[in-house]
This record gives C-alpha cells, structure tokens and sequence, in this order.
C-alpha cells in the first residue's frame, strides 16, 4: 500500500475514531446542560404527573437511574410540591423515588388528589410499581405538624394500589399512621387511616375532621378511620378510641360545663353528607366535675333523672361517668354503665347515684342541642353553634326517608 494512502487512512481512522466521537460526546453533554434539554424533561415528567414540573437540573448516571436537583410541581402558576432534589431509580420494574425532604402547599391538596387519582386510573406508571420514600415533609401554612419517613407504595396490579405509612410530627419516635387507598371501583375511592400500636394526637386529623378541635390539644386517637373521596362532602366512618379528651373544653358551650378528662370509645361511627348517621358506643370518665345548668338541662331535655347533693354547688363532682350511646338515623338511646351501681346509672359519686338514665328509651338525637345551647329550640334556632350541631345530628323524620324528605 502506498505510504500516502497509509496515512489518508489513518487520518480518517483517527477522525471517525476519535475527533467524531469526542465532537458527539462534547455535543451531547452541552444539549444535556442546555435549556432544551431540561425543557424536554420537564414536558415529559409534567405529562406522566398530571402538574406541571419546573427543574434547574438534572443528572443521568445511568440508563435507569436519574438525579433532579430543584423540583417544583406548580398549580395555578404556583408551587405545589418542591423537592430540593430528587432520585429515581428503576429496579426490578419498580421506580424507586427518594429525597430527603419535600415541602408541600396545604391549600392544593385538592388539585394533588384529582392528580394521583388521574394517574392511578390512567396508569401513566406505564404498569410499572412505584416507591416513594421521603424523610421529612413539611407543610408551607405552618399550621399541620410536619410528617417523617413517609413510604408510599403502588401496586397497579393490587389492590389497595396506594399503600403509605407516616411517622406524625418532628420526632422519630411517633407511631406511624398507616394509610391505604382502595381503587378497586373509579367511582368510589377510599382512603382509610389507621393507628399501629400506639395512640397518635389527633391534631393531624383535625384538617379533615374539624370537629376533632374541641377534645382538646392533649387528646389522642387509636383505631382507624375511613374516607370516602370522590364526593364534596364529607363521608366518613371510624372505630376507635379518644383519650385525654378535656371536658372543659369539650363541652365548652354559652357556660363553663365540665372539667376533668374523660375517654371516647367508638365502635362504630358514620358520617354521611356532613350529617351524623350512625353512632355506638360510651364515654368514660373518673374524678371530674359538670356544671349544675348542664344536670338539669339534660334533665329537662334528655329525660335523666338526676339526683344532685345540693342546689348550691354551681359544679357538681362526681367518681365515675359512663354512659353509652346509640344514634341511628336521628334517634338516640342513652344507657348508664357505671359500675357497682344500681343499674343505669350514667353519673355516680363515691357511696351514691347522681344521675339514672331516661326511661325513655329512644329520644331525637336533635335534643343535644337543647342541652348545651340555651338559646336553642328545635324551631328557632338562635345561635350558630346551635345550628351547626342540629344540622349535623338531624332530625328523626328527616333522617328517615332517603330522599331527604319529611313526611
């Protein structure tokens, strides 16, 4: 071979070689760092989440692996969900996600949920499971407490597809909240939350339960308690245990009711249309005090036979409290369970019954507000408040037709 075609052919050798595939990897790193190239990552992660994503970089150590450093997920043009930085993984067709922390904004929790229901029913997981680990999640109104090692779970093949566990508050000592999502019908989603082995405060589930804000800032919940998600109102069902609950402040009304702890046990509890439907099970309580107004109120409205020591006392001590309770669509039997009693004893001191229970034995569950609202009547409602409780427990006839209707 002529020395001058050697040589042609090593120019072109090293040209295709080594020049080309330098200029090739040289190119692809710049187009990898430039804005068209994070720009066709952000549209095809803002296609597969449903919200539209913001990124300041990324990084593609490997064909399955992926580094996100600055993710904002925005709503309405502002931030929903920011990750300072963000991994993703695929292993063994899981996409394994991972940050160290995540900030998310309370006021569009809605337009998150309609987004996760979107992509669970449209599978844009391509089948694939999905993990999601993050170690601390902070809330931006400051008021919910923050969460830590949230685990979400799904599975398009199981069911429930949406499985989480949480540790609430900033310590890492909680009980986890267990959560799951049922999808198995489009139409009616379920997302029920469940204590382990360890009561957990029930200021975390005040954002869902607002009536919960009135047991006090000690109270604490263990069971578990089931949302129904595809309607605007509220639906809910719960079976559990209250603890610590502050009477001063739970039964805090025009007066000074009560004072003393006391515990709430629900076996079973049913809310539907923001209406109290269904309802079984008692309250307790030991060494504590309920005004005289509130005693004889219940009996004028309740029917109770009360028995107090003396007319001077404005707050009448007492060594037990236990009173069942059933509501079934606006009617409403009470029971005394205080031990070592004569039988339907609701209120007892040391030696002696305070209060019997009705021999009425089914009353309008509407006559609660007669009890703790002066101002209230079934017709003329006065106060707000009164309101509110009577439009909750509903009224008997009411309650009964399906319809709504009275008859």
């Amino acid at each position: 071979m002529h020395e001058s075609t050697r040589r042609l052919l090593c120019r072109v050798a090293f040209l295709l070689g080594c020049v080309v595939p330098t200029i090739c990897t040289l190119s692809w790193i710049t187009y990898r760092q430039s804005s068209w190239s994070i720009a066709a990552v952000e549209d095809q992660l803002s296609e597969t989440i449903g919200l539209k994503c913001r990124i300041s970089k990324y990084y593609n150590p490997k064909p399955t692996k992926w580094v996100f450093e600055d993710v904002r997920l925005e709503r309405a043009g502002s931030d929903a969900v920011v990750f300072p930085a963000l991994k993703a993984e695929l292993v063994d067709s899981t996409w394994q996600l991972s940050a160290d922390e995540v900030e998310v904004d309370w006021a569009s929790r809605h337009r998150l949920w309609e987004t996760l229901q979107e992509g669970v029913l449209l599978q844009r997981t391509d089948g694939k499971r999905l993990q999601l680990n993050v170690a601390q999640v902070r809330f931006r109104d400051g008021v919910l407490p923050s969460l830590q090692k949230l685990e979400v779970k799904h599975d398009p093949q199981q069911q429930p597809a949406l499985t989480s566990s949480v540790l609430v508050g900033d310590s890492l000592s909680p009980p986890p909240l267990m959560a799951s999502v049922d999808t198995s019908d489009p139409e009616h989603w379920q997302v029920q939350l469940a204590t382990t082995e360890q009561p957990i405060p029930t200021h975390p589930l005040r954002a869902a339960l607002p009536r919960l804000a009135g047991l006090g800032v000690d109270a604490t919940f263990m069971g578990q308690i089931t949302f129904d998600l595809n309607y605007a109102s509220s639906n809910v069902e719960m079976a559990g245990v209250f603890r610590q609950i502050d009477l001063q402040s739970a039964l805090a009304t025009n007066y000074q009711h009560g004072a003393g702890g006391a515990e709430l046990h629900v076996k079973r509890l049913v809310v539907r249309d923001d209406t109290l439907q269904e309802a079984f099970g008692g309250i307790f309580s030991r060494n504590g005090q309920l005004s005289r107004r509130l005693l004889d109120r219940a009996a004028q409205h309740l029917n109770v036979q009360v028995i107090p020591p003396s007319r001077n006392q404005d707050l009448i001590a007492y060594h037990e409290m236990a009173i069942g309770f059933r509501l079934d669509h606006g009617r409403m039997t009470l029971t005394g369970l205080c031990d070592n009693m004569p039988a339907g004893t609701m209120l007892a001191g040391l030696e002696h019954p305070l209060v019997y229970e009705s021999p009425v034995s089914i009353l309008p569950a509407t006559n609660l507000a007669s009890v703790f609202y002066d101002n209230y009547s079934p017709t003329v409602p006065a106060s707000q408040p009164s309101v509110d409780l009577a439009r909750w427990l509903t009224a008997p006839m009411i309650a009964e037709r399906p319809n709504g209707s009275m008859r």
